[in-house]
């Protein structure tokens, strides 16, 4: 193939601006549906990992539009889903979708969740979309592009001194693993200036990428969890340190602007060695 985009498998290889517009339109499809049932009676709910952990059938609803929709425009592509779905691709390229983050605010009719889609090829995150829709606010992200608030520009915070710090946590669904991060919260909360746990990872990084919270950190492992936030992060000139502690409740995913960061870090490590 002369003068075009090289191929991959049989595929033709993804921009980062390409990736973006798919996912965009994905996030956006799947939005439209959640906002229908949003406030209305949950249907189809069951649990996963705890009691706790909870989905409903307007989760795996917006995960079948996002996968439909990107399976139209990148046939060959893989993709890896929360909710389940999974398909192997035949290029380099990968979607991570998370449908509905948040969904416990969304079923108890709390107005804060959002759709969160990052595309990876061979060298890491390509392009990542976290939309809230009640809010209509769509941030995203390209590779060495920034990251933007609709068309705004994003920067995360030039924050240097944690007294002062707003920071974001979120906790686990397994109720050992909860015991376990609220120690550890006791250990950060006379340190910072105050802690919010909002209920929605993908946000939480959102709002770090965008200024309105210094910092974050929060042991989710998945990659649709974080990936797309992660992005956004860094595109807008933060940190994101990704920790691989033995014990699944600690931190593992640790987010904030610069000058912040290593304070940021050396603050868990002590919490976490006081258990």
């Amino acid at each position: 193939m002369e003068g075009g985009a090289p191929i991959v498998g049989d595929t033709v290889a993804l921009t980062a601006e390409e990736a973006l517009e798919i996912a965009v339109g994905a996030a956006r499809a799947a939005a439209a549906l959640l906002i229908e049932r949003f406030g209305g009676p949950a249907a189809g709910l069951r649990v996963k990992s705890s009691a706790t952990d909870m989905v409903s059938e307007a989760d795996e609803r917006a995960e079948r539009m996002v996968v439909s929709y990107i399976r139209e425009r990148r046939a060959d592509d893989a993709l890896v889903a929360e909710e389940g779905s999974e398909a192997r691709g035949r290029t380099d390229v990968q979607w991570y979708i998370d449908p509905l983050d948040g969904t416990t605010n969304y079923l108890y009719g709390i107005p804060h969740w959002a759709v969160a889609i990052c595309c990876a090829d061979a060298d890491g995150a390509l392009a990542g979309v976290v939309y809230d829709p009640l809010r209509d606010e769509l941030f995203s992200a390209t590779r060495g592009g920034g990251a933007r608030l609709g068309d705004r520009p994003l920067r995360v915070t030039e924050k240097a001194d944690l007294p002062t710090a707003l920071v974001a946590t979120g906790f686990a669904y397994v109720t050992d693993s909860r015991r376990l991060q609220g120690r550890i919260l006791a250990g950060v909360l006379g340190e910072v200036r105050d802690v919010r746990r909002l209920g929605s990872a993908s946000l939480d990084l959102a709002y770090v990428a965008s200024g309105r919270f210094d910092a974050y950190f929060e042991s989710v492992d998945q990659p649709w969890d974080w990936m797309a936030g992660a992005l956004l992060v860094r595109e807008a000139g933060g940190r994101v340190s990704q920790l691989t502690p033995a014990n699944p409740a600690l931190p593992r995913i640790v987010a904030s602007g610069s000058a912040l960061h290593d304070a940021l870090l050396e603050l868990l490590t002590k919490a976490t060695e006081a258990l």
